[in-house]
């Protein structure tokens, strides 16, 4: 599955996982390298902007993730632009053990960023694909960056050793880290905690 943060955040979890690892969607956060980021775009949260017509009218009708959406959860809601990859050509590996309580008939994430090797197909299918989380969406939550350094203290304090990066975006494990087994719990937990304002 896409990083929670980065596709599935993310990029959730991926984010991500996400976390949310989103992160996979092409906003996907990629754990696998030790990198989360997190997911572009979202609609509407705490001190959301006045959005135009136009970023209306691309987000009308897409499914909305939550901060509290759970892994299973975003990649179901993920299916339809999935499908909408596979129809248009793009190739879908099988999930294999990456989640074994999904569907068995559950499509899974291109090994692509589609956005940039296939906009065409990104551009038919965008309609389906859904949001990330508003509050993590830099352009509809000023205080993105006071949230995000709340995320990176709660993960460090919690025992992840992460080093955010620079632009906000995610962060990288500390060199010479061995995460614990419950290191997507922990980094959901403190993002929901940081970004939700808890």
């Amino acid at each position: 599955m896409p990083n929670k943060k980065n596709l599935f955040l993310s990029c959730a979890v991926l984010a991500v996982t996400l976390v949310t690892g989103c992160s996979s969607g092409g906003d996907a956060e990629s754990k696998d390298d030790g990198v989360v980021s997190v997911a572009e775009s979202g609609g509407g949260g705490k001190g959301s902007a006045t959005k135009s017509p136009a970023a209306d009218d691309s987000e009308s009708g897409r499914p909305q993730i939550r901060l509290d959406t759970t892994d299973i959860e975003e990649l179901r809601m993920y299916q339809g632009y999935l499908r909408c990859l596979k129809d248009h050509g793009v190739p879908l590996p099988s999930p294999g053990n990456k989640m074994p309580e999904a569907d068995p008939g559950s499509l899974w994430f291109p090994g692509i960023d589609v956005a940039k090797e296939r906009p065409e197909v990104e551009k038919a299918c965008l309609g389906k694909r859904p949001l990330p989380p508003p509050e993590l969406d830099p352009k509809k939550n000023p205080e993105y960056m006071d949230d995000y350094n709340k995320w990176i203290a709660c993960d460090n304090r919690r025992g992840l050793k992460v080093n955010p990066l620079p632009d906000g975006g995610g962060w990288n494990y500390k060199p010479g880290t061995t995460p614990p087994r419950n290191a997507d719990q922990i980094d959901q937990e403190c993002m929901i905690e940081a970004f939700s304002g808890e």
